[in-house]
């Protein structure tokens, strides 16, 4: 005879929120019950090369048809769709019908992939006898055109220092930025701090400005503080035009 646990579910009990977010913004939804996250950004990188196309799309979001049918043509989309459709139905087989499902998927800004595979999700569950509930919870957050992943080809040097393309030592590692030792150091300990996605300056992307700044403070923190000098250094020349901060061990003379 069947457990509880084994019994048919009520008419009506598979029900999922499937919720959309940036992950740069902080502030990952934590709801109660059980959950599957599925992480955009890099499975469907997939940037318009003509930049009239990027720079129409990015004022849109996966909600509008343009970016949603973009985003959902990338090779891997279908493959995505019905892997987390799949991965979904099975978490609601084993887990108790009165306990709450949460599906969360997210790209960087939440404005584009998020919503458009979210959608997709929702309407493959469907598809599939699955009460589904959507909510998006940054379409509306400020729009920021400039951070974007480093990439093989860039014309910037720290980019290509980022993905390997271009000679550098790399000292140190962190999710979101790298430190470097600089061609031509004016000190002994100098280095860089670059964040991975490239953004020309400090206000061009404030979250990625202050992960680089706390990963350089990390840095800064192996000096006593007083010889440790950090500056902002936006470049004027195309190829420098990724913010970069400066961290260098600085000799201060002691007062007699």
């Amino acid at each position: 005879m069947p457990t509880p646990r084994q019994s048919a579910r009520p008419s009506g009990s598979r029900r999922v929120t499937v919720t959309s977010y940036g992950g740069r913004w902080g502030d990952a939804p934590r709801d109660g019950g059980t959950a599957l996250v599925l992480d955009v950004v890099d499975r469907l990188w997939n940037p318009p090369d003509d930049p009239a196309v990027a720079d129409r799309m990015i004022g849109l979001t996966g909600l509008d048809s343009e970016v949603r049918d973009y985003v959902l043509a990338a090779p891997e989309a279908a493959e995505v769709i019905e892997d987390t459709g799949r991965k979904m139905l099975a978490l609601l087989d084993v887990q108790d019908p009165l306990e709450p499902a949460h599906l969360y998927v997210h790209c960087w800004y939440g404005r584009h992939r998020a919503p458009a595979v979210a959608e997709a999700v929702a309407q493959w569950l469907r598809g599939h006898g699955v009460e589904v509930a959507v909510q998006h919870r940054h379409l509306n957050k400020p729009l920021v055109r400039h951070a974007r992943q480093a990439q093989a080809g860039s014309p910037c040097r720290f980019c290509r220092i980022i993905t390997g393309e271009a000679e550098s030592t790399i000292v140190r590692r962190w999710p979101t930025a790298v430190a470097v030792v600089p061609h031509a150091p004016v000190a002994e300990g100098h280095l860089l701090v670059l964040p991975t996605r490239h953004v020309r300056d400090a206000g061009s992307d404030p979250v990625i400005s202050a992960a680089t700044m706390a990963a350089a403070a990390e840095l800064a923190g192996e000096f006593p503080a007083a010889d440790i000098h950090t500056s902002h250094c936006p470049g004027t020349a195309a190829s420098l035009e990724h913010l970069h901060l400066h961290v260098i061990p600085c000799s201060v003379e002691e007062s007699p």
